[in-house]
């Protein structure tokens, strides 16, 4: 079952407020037809309005990822609706 559920938002590893609400978990790629989740940015930045969207690899969305410390976390942690 995928991690990824639309309408739920989800804190990225790097920086507690880059937060993302997923659009769709079940978008295809056209070309490999890999799944790819769709997911929208909640904040904002200089280079980036809040709002913006984005697509991921879903395997990539739901993988874990070691920090310079060793520690192994999610790369993108669930924070509910």
């Amino acid at each position: 079952m995928s991690k990824a559920v639309e309408g739920l938002r989800y804190r990225h590893y790097k920086k507690e407020s880059m937060v993302y609400t997923v659009v769709h978990a079940g978008a295809l790629d056209c070309e490999s037809v890999k799944p790819l989740v769709v997911y929208r940015s909640e904040y904002e930045t200089p280079d980036h309005p809040m709002g913006t969207l984005w697509v991921r690899d879903r395997a990539d969305f739901e993988s874990k990822v070691t920090l310079a410390d060793g520690t192994v976390v999610d790369r993108f942690t669930e924070i509910g609706g």
